[in-house]
Order: structure tokens, then sequence, then C-alpha cells
């Protein structure tokens, strides 16, 4: 159907043709079966008339319904105002003010995102809040949180504390794990989780991690050169991680001391060993080469595949004495479902080349239970708690202190 300048529908297509031709074709056909002699000819031209009447009406209703719809669709068209038009309907149609004072208060009292409660089939809403990135306002202690750590981080106020992982039973040192440590302005000092999600979400997970590495490195030079055997563990970071090029980038900076290779461990979390890409494994096959050891760490459940591990070139695993101890209570031996029996853990991985280490182990009456599962490395504060490293040792330098800090109090969180 088009439109003529007048508003006048005219029918086009389809529906004209077949209007068209119908009392042609009724008309033949009733000339064909209705008798001239019966005296019906009359009657039926009247009813064929009728129909056509009646279909005219039809078209015509129609034709009225999609004008208004077009109305509808184009206000700034029908109010004949243009584009001015068109703003100030689509204004009204979002209950939003006409006029710009009205528009700034109300966006002043409004959140940065106006949510629509409810949703309608069919209908164009906004998602779910619960969908959406958080817009809250950061306190202002956060915000001093985040300016004091990235300012400690900046002035390289990175310290580093070793934990040592101990044979069981014997409690003899075997395993030494780098923690940093990160030193506020005021003297106070902050784990890991403290101060990492800054850094994380500021986009310097890497450069963090790089830093840690290159002082491990000179601890691990330091044990060699006092005939230790001991090797350093260094943890990675997720983001870190999966940043492009980072795990490449680690390859040349251990090329460049070639003394420690075998020396140092990378700490990668369980989730990463899981959601492996192409390019990553290539990343650590290219490690692995070189003689890195792998290690796995942060695990949140004791399900593993011994054989998939060993192949990616862990030799290390770290799980949570805890849940091992909680799993050892059960009659299967089974913490969530985990495939295999927690009393098998030890002799499975030992097969495939990977040793066990049991983390977190704080209380001492874990000790034995531990023990009593074949599990030949331990860590935690029941044996020993994080010790700091010496500048010189790690190749820091001595940063001055603010006047009048020099004996405050350190205070640290309990991590580890």
């Amino acid at each position: 159907m088009v439109i003529t300048k007048k508003m006048n529908p005219v029918l086009k297509g389809r529906k004209a043709a077949l209007l068209a031709f119908t009392p042609a074709f009724l008309t033949a056909s009733a000339a064909a079966y209705v008798p001239l002699e019966a005296g019906l000819v009359m009657p039926a031209f009247a009813v064929l008339i009728t129909m056509v009447i009646a279909g005219l009406l039809i078209l015509r209703q129609q034709a009225g319904a999609g004008l208004h719809s077009a109305s509808v669709r184009s206000p700034g068209r029908r109010a004949g105002e243009g584009p001015a038009g068109l703003l100030r309907e689509l204004a009204k149609a979002a209950d939003a003010p006409e006029s710009g004072a009205q528009a700034d208060l109300m966006l002043r009292g409004r959140p940065a995102l106006a949510l629509v409660g409810g949703s309608v089939a069919g209908s164009e809403r906004f998602p779910e809040p619960s969908l959406l990135p958080s817009i809250r306002r950061l306190s202002a202690d956060e915000t001093s949180r985040i300016r004091l750590v990235t300012q400690a981080f900046e002035a390289d106020r990175i310290e580093l504390h070793l934990q040592p992982i101990v044979s069981l039973p014997q409690a003899k040192i075997r395993f030494y794990e780098v923690l940093a440590r990160l030193r506020l302005a005021d003297g106070t000092l902050l784990a890991p989780a403290e101060f990492l999600p800054i850094l994380e979400c500021a986009g310097r997970a890497s450069d963090f991690d790089r830093r840690i590495l290159i002082r491990a490195m000179a601890v691990a030079r330091h044990l060699m050169a006092r005939g230790s055997e001991a090797i350093v563990g260094v943890n990675l970071s997720a983001h870190a991680i999966v940043e492009p090029g980072f795990l490449w980038s680690l390859a040349g900076l251990l090329d460049s001391s070639p003394e420690i290779l075998g020396r140092i461990v990378l700490e990668l979390p369980q989730h990463s060993w899981r959601h492996l890409d192409g390019d990553l494994k290539a990343a650590l096959a290219s490690l692995r080469e070189r003689g890195v050891p792998f290690s796995l760490d942060r695990a949140a459940d004791l399900r593993f595949d011994a054989k998939a591990l060993a192949d990616l070139g862990i030799r290390f695993m770290k799980l949570p004495a805890d849940l091992m101890i909680k799993a050892a209570e059960q009659q299967d031996g089974r913490y969530a479902g985990p495939e295999l029996d927690v009393r098998d853990f030890s002799s499975t991985l030992r097969r495939q080349g990977i040793r066990l280490i049991a983390e977190r182990v704080d209380q001492d009456h874990m000790v034995p239970v531990l023990a009593d599962l074949g599990v030949p490395l331990a860590q935690g504060f029941a044996f020993a708690a994080p010790r700091p490293v010496k500048p010189e040792i790690a190749g820091e330098q001595e940063l001055p202190r603010p006047f009048g800090l020099e004996d405050a109090p350190t205070r640290l969180r309990r991590a580890g």
C-alpha cells in the first residue's frame, strides 16, 4: 500500500489485483451456474456488490491503522517540527524533563545508570542490575588505601619473606616459598591479599611478579653460595599469567642466570592450570625445556589427573591440609567427590614424578595425621612463620623511612 500526498490510501499489489478481478470472476461463475430464466441474476449481483463494498471498508480500516502506527513511530513528522519535535517526543516517552535545567537536576539526583525494574516479554529493557558492572563510588578510606598501595609500589617498597617447606616426619627444610609483602609509608606491612587486588586492577600484576622473580633469583644464588640444596618457589598471579607475552618474558629472564635453572619453581594456581590455551601451553613448554619445574598452588578442591599434570611439567602439588584431613575422616577417604582416595594421593603423584605438599598446616595436631597419609612435604605455621629476607641478599635497595617512624611497630597481618 502506498499513500498519496492527500493521505488517501491506494491499494497496490496482490490485494488490488484480487479486488479488481473478484467481480468479473464471480460474475462469470454466476453466469455459468445460475440460470437466467430463474430470475436470480439481480440478487446475485447485489450480493457481489455488497461483498466488494465490505472488502473496501476492511482494507480502508487496515490502511488507517497502518497510518496511525507510522505516525506513532515518527513523532517528529506527526508534529511537523522536524528533529526538534522528534527529540521532544523521545524525551517524553522516556519520562525525561524537557528543559535543560530540569534535566541537569534530575541527572544529579539519579545514579549514572537508571535501571528499569521488572521485565516484560518482547519489550526492550535494561539488563538486570546483577549483570551490570559495579558503579559504586569508592569511600574515602578505599581511595586512600589505593593511593598508599600505589605509592608504595612505585617506590619499590616490596619485601621478601621466606617460609620453609619441610619433609615429614623429619621436619627438615627442603624448600622455601617466597612470600611478598608491601610496606606502606607509615610502616604498615601488607600481605598479598591486601594489596595484590589493587595492583591487578591497575594492570600492574605482571610488573609485580617480575620484580618478585628477580629478587627470588638473587635468593637462590645466595643459597647456592652457602651450599644449600633448597629450592625457591615463586607464586605467579592469575592475572599476570594470562597477560600476553608474560610467560614468554620469564624465559628470557631466567636465561640471564642459567646457573640457577632448576632452583626456581614457578607456582601457578589450580584455576590457571585448568584453563590453559595454546599460547600458554607453548610458553610453559618452553620453560619446561629449560629445566624450570612447576607447582600447582592455591587448590580449591582435591580433583586432579596426575598423568595430565605431569605432562605439563608439574613437579610439586600443593593441597590444603584441612581438606585432606577431612577427606581422611570419611570412610571412603573422599572429600566432595574426588576421583581418588586421599590415602592414595601421595603414591599416585609419586609415580608421575610429582611430590605432594600439604599447605596451611597451622596446628600441631595436623602433622601426625598428614604423616599417616604419607604426605612427604608440609608447610605452615606449625613448623615456621615467614621470615624476612635481608635487603642485601634479595638485591633490594634500602629506602629511607619518613622521619619519626624508625621505631614504629610493624603491623603484619598473618599470611602464609
